[in-house]
């Protein structure tokens, strides 16, 4: 082998070598380094943030507790439990509060409503004027529940498939919120009753001023030229959260009397 040959041999070892060096290590090497200075401004952009963060910690922290006390105060709004009885005793307070005759009571059983769709079909359909049963109802019992009450003071409350009667129980299901584990549900009351103008007015600022969460869904009203009155029916929807860590507030009822001890009018 001559020496020029000796000597392009030399140089194409070194150029392999210069080749093998350059893809085998600094390539790599190159490529690490980029991935490094990637990772290193993502944490660098992610430190900023958590430093701004940290330095509004007390304000984010105030800020928190101000919008959970705002939500605590709006659940305190809501009663944990809604029964037959307070459908009753509302429009009895009605009556004792307006100039207003309630004619005929029908208070509804409770409805569950999809807080989490609450465009679709779940819910009440409060455009018939009654209570109707809810796909998305989780009560056991409640579903066929209804309590009527006439002018004369009678009342009646359907019975269960089972025969016995309906005690309104429910049971938390998939319509409860996906953000406050509460399930929302909605009792309807139809009033028809005999009032004045004014009485119409107390009547609705009763409903309206209330503590608790009521909304009135209809409202039909007619002058009646014979007694010169007014004569009506109304929708009212109470609303109550299942779930809530409050116990129920069962309303008051006051002792009914029963008879009289002188039948006859013979004692004084």
């Amino acid at each position: 082998m001559s020496t020029r040959d000796k000597k392009l041999l030399i140089i194409l070892a070194g150029v392999a070598i210069l080749a093998l060096t350059y893809f085998l290590i600094f390539i790599p090497q190159s490529n690490k380094r980029d991935s490094l200075k990637s990772e290193n401004m993502n944490l660098k952009s992610q430190y900023n943030q958590l430093s701004a963060l940290a330095a509004k910690a007390d304000d984010y922290t105030e800020k928190t507790k101000d919008m959970s006390d705002a939500m605590q105060q709006v659940y305190d709004n809501f009663p944990s439990y809604l029964q037959i009885e307070n459908g009753i005793m509302d429009a009895v307070a009605i009556e004792k509060s307006t100039n207003t005759n309630i004619t005929e009571l029908t208070v509804g059983s409770p409805t569950a409503i999809d807080v989490n769709n609450p465009t679709g079909e779940a819910g009440t359909d409060s455009s018939s004027g009654s209570s109707s049963d809810s796909s998305t109802t989780d009560s056991s019992n409640a579903d066929n529940s209804q309590s009527s009450q006439t002018a004369d003071g009678s009342s009646s409350q359907s019975q269960t498939g089972d025969g016995s009667a309906a005690d309104g129980s429910t049971s938390t299901g998939s319509a409860k919120s996906t953000v406050t584990g509460y399930q929302l549900y909605d009792v309807s009351t139809v009033m028809a009753f005999k009032t004045e103008y004014h009485g119409l007015k107390a009547m609705l600022g009763e409903v309206i001023g209330s503590s608790q969460k009521k909304t009135i869904s209809t409202l039909n009203v007619s002058f009646d030229d014979s007694t010169g009155k007014l004569t009506g029916e109304m929708l009212v929807d109470s609303y109550f959260l299942y779930g809530l860590d409050k116990p129920y507030e069962a309303p008051y009822i006051p002792a009914v009397p029963h008879g009289t001890n002188n039948l006859f009018g013979t004692t004084n």
